[in-house]
């Protein structure tokens, strides 16, 4: 039995199709999988940093601070920032609260393509006007994020137990 030089080419064909679009598909999973980890590690790294800036928010660093909590912040969440703001660098000078902290550890809770929950978990020291040394502080944060403009900003930061 001869198989016709036409059949086997129209097969190859075929088969070339089939698997250059397996191909594309795959490339394709493969690229929104890496966008996905990007985005989740970009939103880890935005939570992280608006946390550091809030434990180590002194007396000292206000001016400068408090303008980058802003500054990583939505339009909403910063509203709420700002209306806190001067009773927060009255309490810090009255007091003469003296910060510091990092980040332990943080991961993401939720993500979508444009939102995301991130916990936090920080270690710092505070120290005022009535304490004698500094006092170790743990905290643990549920971040809320949104991207905005290319940006992972906080919508919303509690203090969790």
């Amino acid at each position: 039995m001869r198989i016709s030089v036409r059949r086997v080419t129209i097969a190859l064909v075929v088969v070339s199709i089939i698997l250059a679009a397996y191909a594309a598909d795959r490339a394709w999973a493969w690229r929104s999988e890496v966008n996905s980890h990007h985005a989740r590690d970009s939103a880890i790294a935005a939570a992280s940093a608006e946390v550091t800036r809030l434990i180590t928010v002194s007396d000292l660093n206000a001016a400068t601070s408090i303008p980058a909590l802003l500054d990583g912040a939505t339009a909403s969440f910063q509203a709420n920032l700002k209306a806190d703001a001067a009773q927060l660098r009255k309490a810090l000078a009255a007091e003469r609260v003296l910060a510091s902290g990092t980040v332990a550890s943080a991961g993401i809770g939720t993500s979508t393509s444009d939102t995301a929950t991130v916990y936090v978990a920080a270690d710092g020291t505070v120290s005022n006007a009535t304490s004698a040394a500094p006092q170790p502080r743990q905290y643990r944060v549920k971040v809320d994020l949104r991207e905005v403009g290319g940006r992972w900003l906080v919508s919303e930061l509690v203090f969790v137990a």
